[in-house]
């Protein structure tokens, strides 16, 4: 089967860190298919700043890097990102059969819907199967964590696209695992679904030690926490508003938090629109949290071998996170044996499911304090007791091999069901 993967914001080795398309092309090329990754150029999730070239192969995997300007922050630059985008992956049709070869399948992955509109044509162009797989759910992501009004243009148009696209796609997936009860919601809960989360490849290597400065960095400071006696807590990932580390923060500058300043470390990676406040914030702790800017995915492993619990930051959005969520965090630190502290309710996660650390839904800087302290105060065998339960059930229910070939299962489904 020919795959077509459209995801914007694509990343991979030496691109950038959303590894979500190289992965699963990976799993679909080991199981005989032909997947074709089509991202832009620029985005703000690259590992460079310059723009990418137009075709790259990564490990066997083809790469399209369509024509999208450079733009900084979330101001109209990034809106004509998205259409620049979009209107590129257009012209895709017109390199059938000279240079493509014609696709059984479309992807429209959806950090932003607006993929799906180009991706309709091509479809039907084609006659391939079009999926519509929901990463974030449109507009709800902007207005329950930004505030934003539901009534602003932006989102009516998210609003709009999100129904267009369910109602022309032949299958919808998701990496929330209960996005299903969103489409029941919305009125398509008659149309085929699959939940496909992102996966981890056990089998994949994992490097020894840190390359970078950042992330020899890290270890060196976590060790020297540990041989102080302190348990060490990471947040490897983005530091926007949905990530939860201002709040995380709130609840480190209690006064129970600061009183036990010496039984635990913060090392927070990442980097975004809050990386500045974050900076300043972790410079007036009492020396226990260190911001160490933003790690290469390589380096990730080696540095979360020598910590104990991994932070799954969110801020605590009940209406938005009932559908689930899915995390890259998930597969990094179960896979090391991390137990973990998500910051919400349960809601179909890994953490609750495996019970591999704590989720709750902490309404206040004292509630978060207190399930976080809950993991510092216990001893590392009931630590490392939680964490194997974590990298069992990642293993078993997360192997990227097995959510491929589902997804390709529920694709086939669908094509017997157009014809």
């Amino acid at each position: 089967m020919n795959i077509w993967y459209l995801n914007h914001y694509s990343g991979g080795p030496g691109i950038g860190p959303a590894y979500r398309p190289f992965n699963l092309s990976k799993a679909w090329q080991r199981q005989g298919h032909n997947p074709l990754v089509v991202m832009a150029r620029y985005h703000h999730l690259l590992d460079r700043t310059s723009p990418l070239p137009d075709q790259l192969t990564v490990e066997g995997i083809s790469y399209r890097c369509l024509q999208a300007r450079a733009y900084e922050g979330n101001g109209i630059a990034r809106v004509l990102n998205m259409y620049e985008y979009c209107r590129s992956v257009r012209v895709l049709g017109h390199l059938v059969p000279k240079d493509l070869e014609k696709p059984d399948a479309i992807i429209a992955s959806s950090p932003h819907p607006f993929t799906v509109l180009p991706a309709v044509r091509l479809a039907k162009a084609f006659n391939a199967t079009l999926v519509f797989e929901i990463r974030d759910l449109w507009p709800l992501s902007i207005t329950e964590i930004n505030g934003t009004s539901k009534v602003h243009p932006f989102i009516l148009a998210c609003a709009a696209t999100e129904r267009y696209a369910y109602r022309k796609a032949d299958l919808i997936s998701s990496v929330l695992p209960r996005a299903d009860r969103y489409l029941e919601k919305k009125g398509f809960g008659h149309k085929p679904f699959v939940w496909v989360p992102n996966g981890i490849d056990p089998s994949g290597e994992i490097a020894e030690r840190a390359s970078s400065t950042v992330g020899q960095e890290a270890i060196s400071i976590a060790r020297a926490w540990k041989q102080a006696g302190r348990a060490v807590i990471v947040h490897a990932g983005s530091m926007g508003p949905p990530n939860g580390l201002l709040e995380f923060l709130d609840a480190l500058e209690t006064e129970n938090a600061r009183a036990h300043s010496d039984s635990f470390g913060v090392l927070l990676f990442g980097s975004g629109g809050l990386e500045d406040e974050i900076h300043r914030r972790a410079e007036k702790s009492p020396g226990n949290i260190k911001v160490l800017g933003r790690i290469p995915k390589p380096d990730v492993a080696p540095v979360l071998r020598e910590v104990d619990i991994g932070y799954c930051g969110l801020t605590n959005q009940e209406a938005l996170y009932q559908y689930g969520v899915s995390l890259n965090k998930f597969g990094d630190y179960m896979r090391a044996g991390l137990c973990c502290l998500l910051p919400i309710a349960p809601c179909g996660d890994p953490v609750s499911e495996s019970g591999a650390g704590v989720a709750v839904g902490a309404r206040t800087p004292e509630e978060l304090w207190s399930a976080f302290f809950s993991l510092v105060k216990m001893s590392d065998q009931q630590r490392a007791e939680l964490g194997e339960k974590g990298r069992a059930y990642i293993n078993s229910e997360y192997e990227i091999a097995g959510i491929a070939k589902r997804y390709v299962d529920a694709i086939e489904a669908a094509r017997k069901f157009q014809k």
